[in-house]
């Protein structure tokens, strides 16, 4: 009964993407299946590992092709959606490895660009009365959450030293997601896109419809509550 009721919950959100165009629908379909996109992007990475330089390039292109496919994806065709997405999320990702080379000195300043945005993100809170200090604790608090999302989701990213090293690195990763799903779904979809994905805000912004102030005020949002939840989680195992 579950994976009936599941599956028509997902015919009515492309429904309402192809008939009427909802971009919340959309949005819905992006964070159902960007997590498998990830997975796909991530088999293609690890049979190129030497080019450790790669993660960023997989797993966006990744999202370009899974948002290519959402968009093209007609469900009354009688394909599953993963079947027919695999083969252009796939190619997204072989196509950006062949420019790999090309695009090395567009990611460094990509990743300065990002670095940029999310600083600026959490140094705008919008209340003048904040005291500077707070504001400067907070924005750092904020990027080690950011750093702390983003090694989550490179696959393999660090090797665990011993079995309590391992643990508790599982045991925070387990804490992240859980955190990171409690969020409401905007913020939980530009999280995802650009920590995840590694997708620029000015990108997020333009798949989603929105400026990019508004991304960034999600941002923001999103990486407060994710604190909050987390520090929730702590207390409760103490």
């Amino acid at each position: 009964m579950e994976a009936i009721a599941l599956e028509a919950t997902e015919l009515s959100l492309w429904l309402k993407l192809r008939e009427a165009g909802d971009p919340m629908a959309r949005d819905a379909l992006i964070v159902k299946y960007a997590p498998w996109a990830r997975n796909v992007a991530r088999g293609i990475y690890v049979r190129v590992y030497l080019l450790k330089d790669a993660w960023e390039d997989c797993a966006q292109n990744a999202l370009i092709g899974l948002m290519e496919s959402i968009d093209r994806f007609q469900p009354d065709r009688g394909v599953s959606f993963q079947l027919y997405a695999r083969h252009r999320v796939r190619g997204a990702v072989f196509n950006g490895l062949r420019l790999i080379k090309e695009d090395l000195a567009k990611a460094a300043r990509r990743t300065d660009d990002d670095v940029r945005d999310r600083t600026d993100s959490l140094l705008d809170s919008g209340n003048d009365s904040i005291d500077p200090l707070e504001s400067f604790v907070s924005m750092t608090v904020g990027l080690g959450l950011g750093y702390l999302l983003e090694s989550n989701s490179v696959p393999d990213s660090a090797e665990a030293s011993d079995a309590y090293s391992f643990l508790e690195r599982e045991q925070l990763s387990r804490a992240v997601v859980t955190a990171l799903d409690q969020l409401p779904e905007r913020e939980h979809l530009i999280l995802v896109m650009h920590y995840f994905h590694h997708a620029p805000f000015v990108q997020i912004a333009d798949e989603l419809k929105v400026t990019k102030g508004r991304v960034s005020q999600l941002h923001r949002q999103g990486l407060n509550r994710l604190r909050e939840s987390l520090g929730k989680q702590m207390n409760e195992n103490l």
